[in-house]
């Protein structure tokens, strides 16, 4: 009898090791990934982030954000863009959202995609799954709510997420609208920052990033405190130094990248990865230039570290969202400045690629500011947008892209970055 029972389980465990994963796995993707990220998408995010920027919020006062379900979809969206998800949205209703996702899973015979979808009910208390289902497989609400609370748990063991869950008060679901209210604290922004790095950068890139963060220090150390010194002169001992053991020209090039764009954006890497002191800001001692313009310097590098850690596309959409902003508020919109981004963005590109090893050696051999950069100080800058429109018409338009192929041009010239 027992062994017709062992039998029985036996068989009923190899059977829910085909049936789950042929019920849960899908041949085709529910959410199908986003179009391409416009301009106009990028410079919402950013506007939404500077419109609740915490830093600029008084602490512990409860604030609330309001987004529409497009809104909302665009901001999971760009989710999409910056973590492993094939696509997700939602869909919202009075006191309800209908969240939809898709991750692409392994090589497998009972499927390519996981597509998952969950009801989530607002309660006074919180909220709750009120339905689930992984693929055609229901799960039960009360097993996926278990499953949640249960998570939310275990998360709550980090400090972090428990700082972030006790900030949110109460999320309300309206007909294609979601409210958030909040109270945020200043310390929070740290800690999510340094959270942010430990789950994108892996240790061993930590690891890269600090060494290298450690040798532009003492490159610069011996400066006076104010002073400057050409890029030319800095970034060539940087990557001269002899590669890692087990470490690639790639990985060597992109923390690199990211220890010299992170000290010209005022960032010590050594505060975010491993510190445990409010603020990750640090004012950078020595001020570098770049054909004897700091924000040459600041454009090029910072763009070459988004970049190695996130695609050029993204690091140039940024950097005409800058130059847009400018041209309505700021110093006026500058080529210049455009044309630099996109040779910090290239360089990236090459340096973290297949000619990782020759790029770096040719940064190790530059010796002026034309060997890392072509001279575009002869573009049109500091233009009001009325200018900017009347000179060249919208951006993205005829007049615009002459420009912009004119720039590309010349960086295709360049050793380093064509």
């Amino acid at each position: 009898m027992r062994r017709a029972l062992a039998w029985i389980l036996a068989g009923a465990l190899l059977a829910g090791l085909f049936v789950v994963p042929w019920l849960a796995l899908d041949d085709a993707p529910a959410i199908e990934p986003p179009a391409a990220f416009r301009r106009a998408d990028l410079a919402w995010v950013r506007s939404q982030f500077q419109k609740h920027d915490p830093r600029r919020q008084t602490p512990d006062v409860v604030q609330t954000i309001r987004l529409d379900e497009a809104e909302l979809n665009r901001l999971l969206n760009y989710a999409v863009e910056l973590h492993p998800l094939r696509g997700v949205a939602a869909e919202l209703t009075p006191g309800q959202a209908t969240l939809a996702a898709t991750f692409a899973v392994p090589r497998n015979p009972f499927g390519g995609y996981l597509n998952v979808t969950a009801d989530v009910a607002e309660t006074p208390h919180g909220m709750r799954i009120a339905r689930m289902r992984l693929g055609s497989l229901p799960v039960p609400a009360v097993l996926a709510d278990w499953g949640m609370r249960l998570a939310h748990r275990w998360l709550r063991r980090d400090a972090t997420y428990a700082a972030l869950s006790d900030a949110f008060a109460q999320v309300h679901f309206d007909e294609n609208a979601a409210t958030l209210d909040y109270r945020w604290r200043p310390e929070l922004l740290t800690h999510v920052e340094r959270k942010s790095a430990a789950i994108l950068i892996a240790p061993q890139d930590q690891a890269l990033m600090l060494l290298y963060a450690e040798r532009l220090d003492a490159l610069l150390k011996p400066g006076r405190w104010g002073s400057a010194r050409p890029l030319a002169e800095v970034a060539p001992a940087l990557f001269a130094w002899p590669l890692q053991p087990g470490a690639s020209a790639a990985e060597e090039n992109r923390a690199a990248l990211t220890a010299l764009g992170a000290y010209l954006a005022g960032i010590s890497l050594p505060r975010l990865l491993e510190g445990e002191s409010r603020s990750i800001r640090r004012a950078p001692r020595v001020l570098l230039t770049l054909h004897g313009r700091r924000d040459f310097a600041e454009h090029f590098a910072i763009a070459a570290a988004l970049s190695a850690n996130g695609g050029s596309r993204l690091a140039n959409a940024l950097g005409l969202i800058k130059e847009e902003e400018d041209a309505r508020k700021g110093s006026g919109f500058s080529f210049t400045d455009l044309a630099v981004d996109r040779g910090g963005a290239r360089l990236a590109e090459r340096a973290t690629g297949a000619d990782a090893l020759r790029v770096r050696q040719s940064l190790a051999a530059a010796r002026s500011d034309a060997a890392l950069l072509p001279d575009f100080r002869g573009l049109p800058e500091f233009m009001p947008q009325a200018e900017f429109e009347r000179r060249f018409g919208p951006v993205g338009g005829p007049r615009y892209q002459q420009v912009i192929r004119r720039i590309d041009a010349r960086l295709d010239a360049h050793p380093l970055t064509r």
